[in-house]
């Protein structure tokens, strides 16, 4: 299989900076033998990690599910990836870039864990932990790999020169002599903190494991792995629930490792792209211009009726935590007759129908919701006609960027939290029949997400608990951190909640679809194509 190695120098800082000096010019013979040319080359596996902070990866992730459909900016940029259409090809170019960028990463942390053990001037502890840091990051994207495509080409080896023939690798061998093994590697091999925010440890490798044991349905592994990152690590949970998104909080208690992006536009490449997909089109607004605070609103990713109907704003705080249902203007105008003042209510998106009357006269645009979906809605509800107004997505704003139009975000990308840990616990606890013990662990985490006052009201029984409200439950806690295609495909219920709650997908989803289709490019490109296959459907 023909892989491109990148090799790029890049600096951890312990203030979460990421400082990188290019070295593509130097063999890997050469520079890889010396100390600081294998952490180079470690630095560089995880490079491609900013990979997952762009429109392709969300896509692949969160959208064609039960909580996110198509926004106006979704249906002219790859809508079969919602609507799961017969265009749905390996020629499409969001699923060839994730493809690539996941084999170029794990063929540059192939390359560390085949020469690490070469290395002169390292002692023991050092080749354990650059090993362990390269194969936690080889089972990550060989996980991300098997979720998206299924079998796949599977080596452990260092790709070099051009390799025409590839395998079609069961995933359930992948996971048997890839993944596992590399995090159980990580585990037993990486130190529980490091000074260098941003590489990979003990307690990020154990948490992996939980969600990978998870979605192999090995239940008690999966809980034993969790409860220690919950209990062993000294993690907290981040209260309020929408302090977790303060772009002047990235490095709290709660994040058990990110990927770490600079505010150097030399270094950052296309930066964090995600900031762009959630916003709603605000600057349709007559007293609105796009802005620093509001965000670039690309209207890809909207929220489908499922996702706003699980809450309840009055008693859980993660609707308010999570979306921006406000705006204020930028500009002087009117609206509605009404003059509207710099700084003055310009939009309000309420969870609730209102009269068409109260709307009409209001100071501002009041946006209600009917449960109508959209297309079918008018242009003072949520969705509207045309697809471009919802409760935009707080958790990747990004208020940092220079200015409106600067689309190279710095926001780092949260991979895996402590939240999770406690939906995977509480999961794999219910699976066991533990029913109480699944509650308990679900019960921590509705009550940080009340409301003042209402903590007991959010509080649920062992009896409450099946596999409907843990999704339901996973849904209001963790959408948009792009695990929800996972979470459906993994549970057996991506066809039928697709079916039922994303009308633009319903009519074309199919089994093949529990897999995308191998890029063409790939297998344009081996020489064996008998037995390097598309797969079935595509």
């Amino acid at each position: 299989m023909l892989v491109i190695v990148g090799m790029l120098s890049l600096n951890w800082s312990c203030q979460s900076v990421l400082e990188e000096t290019p070295v593509s010019l130097a063999t890997a013979d050469g520079y890889y033998a010396t100390p600081k040319g294998i952490e180079d080359g470690l630095k560089a596996a995880y490079s491609n990690l900013r990979g997952l902070a762009t429109q392709e990866f969300m896509f692949m992730t969160e959208i064609g599910t039960d909580i996110f459909t198509n926004g106006f900016g979704g249906v002219t940029n790859a809508p079969e990836i919602n609507d799961y259409s017969p265009n749905l090809l390996g020629i499409n170019g969001m699923i060839t870039s994730v493809w690539n960028n996941l084999y170029v990463g794990i063929n540059q942390a192939n390359t560390i864990v085949s020469r690490v053990n070469e290395v002169e001037g390292l002692n023991e502890t050092q080749r354990a932990r650059i090993a362990g840091e390269a194969r936690f990051l080889r089972a990550l994207y060989y996980f991300h790999l098997v979720q998206q495509y299924g079998d796949v080409h599977f080596s452990l080896e260092e790709t070099i020169g051009v390799e025409t023939t590839a395998n079609r690798t069961p995933a359930a061998t992948i996971y048997q002599e890839g993944i596992v093994p590399d995090l159980q590697f990580a585990v037993n091999n990486l130190p529980n903190t490091t000074g260098e925010y941003g590489r990979a440890t003990k307690p990020a490798a154990e948490a992996l494991m939980a969600r990978v044991q998870l979605t192999l349905g090995n239940w008690a592994e999966a809980e034993s792995h969790a409860a220690k990152v919950i209990n062993q690590y000294g993690y907290q949970l981040v209260k309020p629930y929408g302090a977790l998104w303060d772009i002047d909080n990235q490095v709290n208690s709660e994040v058990i490792w990110a990927v770490q992006f600079t505010n150097n536009p030399v270094t950052n490449g296309n930066g964090n792209r995600t900031h762009q997909l959630f916003v709603y089109a605000y600057q349709n607004n007559p007293t609105l211009d796009r802005n620093v605070r509001d965000g670039v609103s690309h209207n890809r990713l909207m929220t489908t009726n499922y996702l706003l109907n699980l809450f309840d704003p009055a008693k859980d705080e993660r609707y308010e935590g999570s979306f921006q249902t406000v705006w204020y203007a930028t500009k002087p105008g009117r609206i509605n007759g009404h003059n509207v003042a710099v700084g003055d209510t310009a939009i309000h998106i309420v969870l609730h129908p209102v009269a068409d009357d109260v709307q009409r006269a209001a100071k501002y645009w009041l946006i209600d919701y009917n449960n109508t979906w959209v297309g079918q809605a008018t242009d003072l509800e949520i969705g509207g006609r045309l697809r471009r107004q919802w409760p935009t997505l707080r958790k990747h704003l990004d208020p940092s960027r220079p200015d409106a139009q600067t689309l190279f975000g710095t926001r780092d990308l949260v991979m895996i939290r402590l939240g999770e840990m406690y939906l995977i616990a509480a999961e794999a606890a219910w699976r066991q029949n533990k029913g109480t013990v699944a509650a308990d662990y679900i019960n921590v985490l509705r009550t940080r997400a009340a409301k003042a006052g209402q903590e007991a009201d959010m509080l649920v029984t062992a009896e409450e608990i099946d596999l409907e409200f843990i999704l339901d439950e996973r849904a209001r806690e963790l959408m948009g951190e792009m695990h929800r295609w996972y979470d459906l495909k993994r549970t057996g219920k991506l066809l039928e909640r697709v079916k039922s709650y994303n009308l633009d997908a319903a009519p074309n989803i199919k089994e093949m679809h529990l897999v995308r289709p191998i890029p063409q490019t790939q297998i344009d490109r081996v020489s064996n194509p008998g037995e390097f296959t598309q797969n079935p459907g595509y």
